[in-house]
């Protein structure tokens, strides 16, 4: 593998962050390494201020520079882990500039101190694109739904950025636009080992292949096994999680598919989290995201 701490992957929305970090730990932990995957709704976050934005810019940069540095000491002490984050150095920042109507060299700058307080972990970046940057937009309202857009725009409609925008969904759609542009300047400008993948033509198994080259691990196949079906509840919140074979419904109601990293543990498609069933439970394992039901150590008994 490629002498690097720390693997970075940033894109647009719906370019396959998640799908690809998640690919990336589980051919890295089939080559023996030990891989912690912080996804970009892991809870909590060792990272964002995401929501808890300060009114005053400096501070928030200031706030967030002393995360990324807490981060790094902890990486480096860590000393055998490879980490990887999704949506963290230019999504979650350019979020933040752009709510805030900030001029794009200032985030170059942000940007810039942060690379170099994680210089010292040697990173990976790869970032994920489509040439035409509405081909994009039109994927994530085909996959998400109209309602997604809308309810993007609702949430941040108070920030600054919105105020001469178009309303309702094309407000979201102009900031996506300006969410491009800005990525893209910022990938030229970084200065770290990086790999940009243009993803229009969806080769996923070229992109793939690609990636493994960039970070010089071997890709090794899946093992085959098979989780035990049936239906699993956690009692004290009355959830339940359905599995058939490779797939498991959430407790949200969301399908997903299961990757086998033993006889008795399984990657959950696109999450940080790992299954782990035991005899007649299933135990959630690994690092938990937003939503209560994967709680890290959370137990679900097979009901039937």
């Amino acid at each position: 593998m490629v002498d690097t701490r720390l693997i970075m992957l940033e894109g647009l929305p719906s370019t396959g962050k998640s799908t690809n970090s998640d690919y990336i730990r589980m051919q890295l932990e089939r080559n023996g390494n030990n891989v912690k995957w912080i996804h970009e709704v892991a809870s909590p976050h060792p990272l964002f201020l995401f929501f808890e934005i300060c009114s005053c810019l400096k501070k928030h940069e200031n706030a967030v520079l002393e995360k990324w540095e807490h981060f790094a000491r902890m990486a480096l002490h860590d000393k055998d882990t490879v980490f990887i984050l999704d949506s963290s150095i230019f999504q979650a920042q350019i979020f933040t500039y752009l709510w805030n109507n900030a001029p794009y060299e200032r985030l170059e700058s942000f940007v810039d101190k942060l690379c170099h307080i994680v210089k010292c972990l040697n990173p990976s970046l790869i970032y994920l694109y489509r040439k035409n940057s509405e081909d994009t937009i039109e994927y994530l309202e085909e996959n998400r739904g109209r309602q997604y857009l809308l309810n993007i725009y609702e949430r941040d409609k108070s920030r600054p950025y919105y105020q001469d925008k178009p309303k309702g969904a094309e407000g979201f759609k102009q900031f996506l636009r300006d969410y491009a542009n800005y990525a893209k300047s910022l990938f030229d400008s970084v200065d770290c080992k990086k790999l940009s993948i243009e993803i229009s033509e969806a080769d996923w198994t070229t992109y793939e292949n690609m990636m493994l080259s960039f970070l010089e691990i071997e890709n090794i196949p899946c093992l085959e096994f098979f989780p035990l079906n049936g239906v699993y509840r956690n009692v004290e919140f009355g959830y339940e999680i359905i599995v058939d074979r490779l797939t498991i419904i959430d407790p949200d109601g969301n399908r997903k598919k299961l990757t086998p990293k033993t006889a008795d543990e399984f990657y959950a498609e696109c999450l940080p989290m790992i299954l782990r069933f035991e005899t007649e439970q299933l135990v959630m394992t690994g690092l938990q995201i937003n939503a209560h039901w994967s709680t890290t150590g959370m137990r679900y008994v097979k009901v039937r």
